[in-house]
């Protein structure tokens, strides 16, 4: 397997069994996440044994999982930050301030000086890139991350892309899109109006994001079974089914998301 794309699955489906399938011979994908910090313990209905070829990168949700009871991932060399803590939502979002931010996220900064090869991910917003200003400003400099994530919702390419490239003249980091899909939050802009659309925007997406130096991994938003677990996001993004069966966008996915 190779490749920078990979697979979000919530937790709330409770076993990992259905990410495998994403990963079978052949798959361009390498990694994947489920906003949390293993995928083996916190997820108790995954078949004993299972083996997923692929990376794992846990996540710490919000600032105090760092200390929880759930272990971190065997084996783990990158680790995502607080998803989206500038959001209001607290069934996506881990709301805080980003002093509140920065504070904690001292305490995450030790690990890499206990091993220099880890990687860490800087937190999410859903959209402030005030907030990421603001946390950045409250760092010392061995303390940044060494990667910005970013999540984009939106129903263009050209729109897309200049979302990425903002974020990355704003903040001048390698980038890891670990949110990203064919969707408008805006009432004044439709969502996907066909199935086709969403095929055509994820291989002008993915396409763009393979030739892209700064963009280091992406992870499409609709690998889910439980409908409730997409949040508002279009349908037509789905990577699964509801019975567990990949979509035909999910099988595109699956082999590099374009020609």
């Amino acid at each position: 397997m190779s490749g920078k794309a990979g697979i979000s699955w919530p937790v709330q489906e409770l076993t990992s069994d259905p990410v495998a399938k994403f990963f079978q011979p052949g798959s361009k994908l390498s990694w994947h996440y489920n906003w949390n910090k293993n995928w083996s313990e916190l997820l108790p209905d995954t078949t004993p044994g299972l083996k997923i070829d692929a990376e794992f990168v846990p996540m710490l949700w919000k600032p105090d999982f760092l200390h929880n009871a759930d272990k971190l991932q065997e084996g783990w060399s990158m680790l995502l930050g607080y998803n989206e803590p500038d959001h209001n939502d607290p069934s996506v979002a881990s709301r805080c301030s980003a002093v509140d931010a920065a504070r904690s996220w001292k305490e995450v900064a030790k690990l890499r000086r206990q091993d220099p090869a880890i990687k860490l991910v800087s937190p999410a917003v859903a959209s402030d890139k005030g907030w990421l200003k603001d946390f950045f400003s409250c760092l010392e400099p061995d303390e940044m991350p060494d990667i910005l994530a970013i999540h984009i919702y939106t129903t263009t390419f050209d729109s897309f892309r200049a979302s990425a490239e903002e974020y990355y003249s704003m903040f001048r980091l390698p980038i890891m899109i670990t949110e990203f899909a064919v969707q408008s939050f805006s009432r004044n802009v439709p969502g996907p109006q066909s199935q086709q659309q969403v095929h055509d925007f994820m291989g002008q997406t993915t396409k763009w994001l393979d030739e892209t130096g700064y963009i280091m991994r992406y992870c499409w938003f609709g690998a889910v079974r439980d409908p409730s677990n997409l949040h508002g996001v279009h349908p037509y993004n789905r990577l699964m089914d509801e019975q567990g069966n990949v979509t035909p966008l999910g099988h595109q996915y699956i082999a590099g998301g374009h020609d």
